[in-house]
């Protein structure tokens, strides 16, 4: 299941496809650093500041943009509370567990479905979808066009970094 690969495997493997799709995708190089390094420590600090943010809000969430990159960028979430349904026509989610636990829902449909930007739709929740139990260390990859949902159990927390890879057509498209 997502324990039988080690973290920075996954890691790994995330990095790989977001460079094969800036490979494959045809729009010019950007003026950004060629390495970004964020410590273990430095992430652990910023999610944490970020679910105290969470435990605030009337949504239970809290989430940035670390860096973006051609056809690819990285974000930080915190979580108390579930999020609704979305699907992205033209990006695939690596999501890593941080800390805390949460089921992520794929699959199925969405109720109230609406299309709020080009290739990016949202509703209430999945509906008839599958259920993945997600704990710290777990990795799940969402490919474009799946409908999914986080849920997070009450009075539970989650705190996730997201790799967010666009589809190489999507990218030559966006130029």
């Amino acid at each position: 299941m997502f324990r039988t690969l080690s973290f920075a495997t996954l890691a790994i493997a995330a990095a790989v496809a977001s460079v094969s799709a800036r490979a494959q995708a045809t729009q010019p190089p950007m003026d950004t650093n060629p390495i970004d390094v964020r410590t273990a420590a430095q992430i652990d600090k910023q999610a944490h500041e970020f679910l105290e943010q969470a435990r605030t809000k009337p949504d239970g969430a809290v989430s940035t943009t670390l860096e973006r990159y051609p056809g690819h960028l990285t974000m930080l979430t915190a979580r108390t509370k579930p999020g609704g349904a979305e699907l992205h026509k033209n990006w695939n989610d690596f999501f890593f567990v941080l800390d805390g636990e949460a089921t992520e829902v794929t699959g199925g449909t969405i109720e109230d479905a609406k299309e709020t930007t080009p290739g990016e739709i949202r509703g209430k929740r999945v509906v008839g979808g599958t259920e993945h139990p997600m704990h710290k260390g777990d990795v799940i990859h969402i490919a474009p066009g799946t409908p999914h949902q986080t849920v997070v159990p009450e009075g539970k927390y989650f705190l996730y970094y997201v790799v967010k890879v666009q589809v190489p057509d999507a990218a030559a498209a966006s130029n």
